[in-house]
């Protein structure tokens, strides 16, 4: 249901992806790494009871681990933390995770298998009510707000900051093709070099900002770079909408001499006066003969 959900038309309307949603992302995977851990009965069950208390607290957990755990994978991928890849990677490892407490289980008897039949749950949850209960409810709605909060949190940052926000640079092929490399590395002042400055997002609200261009000479000491001149080159807008990625040829025509200057480029979120991302290339800028 909530691969249905996340990859059809559905996932636009908001009170269903919430209703669908939280209980995917905060019980059902932890659940299925928790049975699959813990498959009799008695491995989560404290002394003096409640082990369907435990098993509930230990999935809500789980789920906000796997949740993380998914999150800083998919940073490290074309995908990014992008809803669809979220559940879809979710929804893999709860798969996972079932089959293998599908075969535990299958190892042990059935009496002592974990599990309650409907009644024991209603039996359950009236304990819980009337009698020492109310200590574990109160105790089970904080854990299961903090897991919330946690949750919301990595979401949060994630879509948020600049984790998921890609910018890079392109060389020029000799057709006029942008390519990953062949950058120029050797001008002549007032010589003509154009190359392509790639900005891609996964953020739920897309980026929208600016990206400046500066040729920099830098006295290195030590491990300390410091930037004793430095001429601006150019600078434009730039927006992206949520999972694009958009590239901008930029032409350089450097006026300043050098064996080695330092071309960089600044990302800058609207409204912000710090650079959000900087990527840069050395080159070797000659005089005119």
């Amino acid at each position: 249901m909530a691969l249905a959900v996340v990859f059809t038309p559905l996932g636009e309307w908001r009170p269903l992806a919430l209703v669908v949603g939280l209980p995917f992302v905060l019980l059902v995977p932890g659940y299925a790494l928790v049975s699959a851990v813990f498959p009799r009965a008695d491995e989560t069950k404290p002394a003096e009871g409640g082990g369907w208390l435990s098993r509930l607290v230990l999935s809500v957990a789980g789920s906000v681990m796997a949740v993380t755990v998914v999150g800083v994978a998919l940073e490290f991928t074309v995908w990014g933390f992008q809803r669809e890849a979220v559940v879809g990677l979710l929804a893999a490892l709860t798969l996972a995770a079932a089959v293998v407490a599908w075969y535990r289980r299958r190892q042990v008897s059935p009496d002592a298998r974990a599990g309650a039949s409907v009644s024991a749950v209603r039996d359950r949850a009236h304990t819980a009510v009337a009698g020492d209960g109310p200590v574990g409810v109160v105790l089970t709605l904080l854990v299961v707000a903090v897991a919330v909060g946690g949750v919301a949190v990595v979401v949060a940052d994630t879509t948020s900051s600049g984790t998921a926000t890609e910018f890079y640079i392109l060389g020029e092929t000799e057709s006029g093709e942008l390519v990953a490399g062949n950058y120029p590395r050797n001008l002549t002042v007032g010589e003509r070099a154009t190359v392509g400055i790639g900005v891609g997002t996964t953020r739920l609200n897309g980026f929208d900002g600016s990206v400046v261009a500066s040729l920099e000479r830098v006295s290195v000491d030590s491990e300390t770079a410091t930037v004793t001149e430095s001429r601006q080159l150019g600078s434009f807008e730039v927006s992206v909408a949520s999972g694009k990625t958009v590239v901008r040829r930029h032409t350089i025509q450097p006026q300043m001499v050098g064996e080695r200057l330092r071309l960089t480029y600044r990302l800058y979120e609207r409204g912000s006066e710090s650079p959000f991302r900087r990527i840069q290339i050395w080159l070797r800028v000659r005089p005119q003969p």
